[in-house]
């Protein structure tokens, strides 16, 4: 009875070995344990799935399972379906979803939202030096988001904000001259700001109420979305469409930092280098999709102004100069001082 009794208890040991299996792979030959137990991250986005970010992600998905022979397997779950991107922020900080791709709140650090200050760069060259590995920005922004508890993957480039106007603006290339228009504005300083700044009055108005705003006369267009935003959302109602680079839609990809801790060094390597590689191919994805949609617009009939690398410098200049140290009190002087000389 005693032998019977063992036996059974050595059979129902090894079922449930093999039955709770699922999450492993095979060791291979050189390796000395019997499994290597695989990780599912989930990757949250508050982007659509026709937003080139999902194509990224699915890269990242596909190179990180491959080269880690499916040791780390990720689930991706767009359009905010885990949460706003407020929402995510705080769950990959207490680590109940481990990556996300999304816009980051600043009420833990505001330095944390420096990738939206206006005219962190004037073009689309400039902002791929800004992000670039080692830049004064991302090196800071590796520490700001540590000491949260987040490990900072790259910025991913979405393209710069332009004006959707339906009249014409008076001196568009003037700065601080009277425009002539009311333009709506998101309530956010680094969008408010130097928009006045370049002689446009200001509305802030909920971007749910914008079309109709635009469409009732209640302003004359708005400011806060690159060329596919204007194309896709107000196309129909804006006659013009001044394509100033204000603010570039420079989102994050990040990741729980313990998660991430807890990896190999081989795997963290394999981890950095798949996102690095989206974020430094987002520039030129960015740089294309704002011609394309502007040549959308044109063949709708939208009049495109677009300005030389000289205007745009100079509006950069002016803003960096005129309207940046109106932040010094939320990202402190010393902050900005050491940004503005990174990149000069």
């Amino acid at each position: 009875m005693k032998k019977i009794l063992i036996f059974l208890l050595v059979f129902m040991v090894a079922f449930a070995t093999i039955g709770c299996g699922g999450g492993s792979t095979p060791a291979t030959d050189d390796d000395d344990s019997a499994t290597v137990e695989s990780i599912t991250f989930r990757y949250a986005t508050q982007h659509p799935v026709e937003h080139p970010a999902q194509e990224a992600a699915e890269a990242i998905k596909a190179e990180i399972e491959e080269k880690t022979d499916g040791r780390i397997l990720i689930e991706i779950y767009p359009s905010n379906i885990l949460g706003d991107w407020t929402q995510i922020y705080d769950e990959v900080m207490m680590g109940t979803i481990e990556i996300a791709h999304i816009s980051v709140p600043e009420k833990y650090d505001p330095r944390t939202a420096a990738g939206f200050l206006p005219y962190l760069a004037s073009d689309f060259d400039e902002f791929a030096k800004v992000i670039a590995p080692g830049a004064f920005l991302p090196t800071i922004m590796t520490e700001i988001q540590a000491n949260i508890g987040i490990k900072f993957l790259g910025y991913f480039a979405e393209g710069f904000a332009g004006i959707g106007l339906v009249k014409p603006a008076t001196d568009p290339a003037v700065i601080g001259a009277e425009k002539g228009v009311l333009c709506r504005v998101p309530g956010i300083d680094a969008f408010k700001f130097p928009t006045e700044h370049l002689g446009y009055r200001t509305s802030t108005i909920p971007y749910a109420d914008v079309f109709s705003a635009i469409q009732t006369g209640v302003v004359d267009g708005w400011m806060g979305g690159p060329p596919i935003l204007n194309y896709m959302y107000f196309s129909d109602l804006i006659n013009y469409y001044y394509h100033y680079s204000i603010v570039h839609e420079a989102t994050q990809l990040l990741m729980n930092l313990n998660a991430f801790n807890a990896l190999s060094a081989a795997d963290q390597k394999i981890v950095e280098e798949a996102f690095l590689r989206q974020s430094s191919g987002s520039v030129d994805v960015a740089r294309d999709l704002d011609d394309y949609y502007m040549d959308l617009m044109r063949d709708k009939g939208i009049e495109i102004i677009t300005f030389t690398k000289e205007e745009l410098e100079g509006f950069a200049r002016s803003v960096r100069e005129n309207v940046w140290p109106r932040f010094a009190e939320d990202y402190s002087q010393e902050f900005l001082d050491d940004l503005i000389a990174s990149l000069n």
